[in-house]
């Protein structure tokens, strides 16, 4: 072979290759469009009301399936903390039975006996929550493709800390959403977790906010968005979603989103579940 021919060959194979690396790491990724219409993405909700609240026409979940077009799994439960409140050990059905820190483990370790009878014999309101618990245990993680956790309003109206000096402490809201994202996040690297922030709420009773409590659920909110940024830069796989930084609902326009003070409306839900499906399709 002649030196002429070698080099153009040696000049045709670098090319490729600074091609290739072009593609991999500066050119950009394909981002899905929605709603799907094939390789619709399997998408599984763990949360509290905030995907489940059926006021309106839909719940945020199924807004989030019509705007998608994805297949939705919803088992978010409402009333649950991602904490473990229950420092005394005690039965108890937010803290011991589905909360995040509670299902977490469940789906870990695959195994649903902490659900116990006193679950199973609940109103038909708590029996919908067994149901979901139920078929979560039967679900393959493995299958999923993006895993959407959304906990905070119950712990912030229940004061519950941010941090301690434990990162993994589970009587946190941090420490339970870390120790239940990192192992989720081990066990299944190939799914992504989306972490949603702890939006705005506003405890309005007979008509009326209460600036006072606002004021202190506010700062808590503050804390807890500031931990989930921290988790999700722990791992390849997770990721913040800050609807703040598409919306800011505040004190002044929460009636226009929120149904109640906490609950978005069919308006706030579609602008969320809108700005959700954007997120997803970047991160994909």
């Amino acid at each position: 072979m002649d030196k002429k021919k070698t080099i153009f060959i040696i000049a045709a194979i670098a090319f490729t290759i600074l091609l290739s690396l072009l593609a991999i790491f500066i050119l950009p990724k394909k981002k899905y469009t929605f709603p799907l219409d094939t390789d619709k993405l399997d998408i599984l909700i763990v949360g509290d009301s905030l995907f489940c609240n059926d006021s309106g026409e839909k719940n945020l979940a199924e807004t989030l399936a019509e705007v998608t077009g994805c297949e939705m799994q919803n088992c978010s439960i409402g009333g649950t903390c991602a904490s473990n409140i229950n420092s005394n050990k005690e039965v108890d059905y937010y803290a011991d039975k589905l909360g995040f820190y509670n299902i977490s483990n469940m789906i870990l370790s695959g195994n649903n006996a902490a659900v116990s009878d006193d679950v199973r014999n609940l109103s038909a309101t708590f029996s919908d929550a067994y149901t979901k618990i139920t078929f979560l245990m039967g679900t393959d993680l493995d299958k999923e493709d993006v895993l959407i956790v959304n906990y905070g309003i119950n712990d912030a109206f229940l004061r519950i800390p941010a941090k301690s000096d434990d990162p993994f402490d589970e009587y946190t809201y941090s420490g339970a959403m870390r120790r239940g994202i990192k192992g989720i996040s081990e066990k299944y690297p190939d799914l992504k977790i989306v972490i949603g922030e702890v939006t705005f709420t506003s405890l309005v009773l007979f008509g009326e906010s209460d600036s006072y409590y606002d004021e202190i659920t506010a700062q808590y909110r503050k804390e807890y968005n500031e931990e989930l940024k921290k988790i999700a830069s722990e791992f390849d796989n997770v990721y913040y979603f800050d609807f703040s930084s598409h919306v800011e609902i505040n004190e002044d326009n929460y009636g226009q989103y929120l149904i109640d003070g906490i609950h978005f409306n069919d308006e706030g839900k579609k602008i969320y579940a809108d700005c959700l499906a954007d997120y997803i399709g970047e991160i994909q």
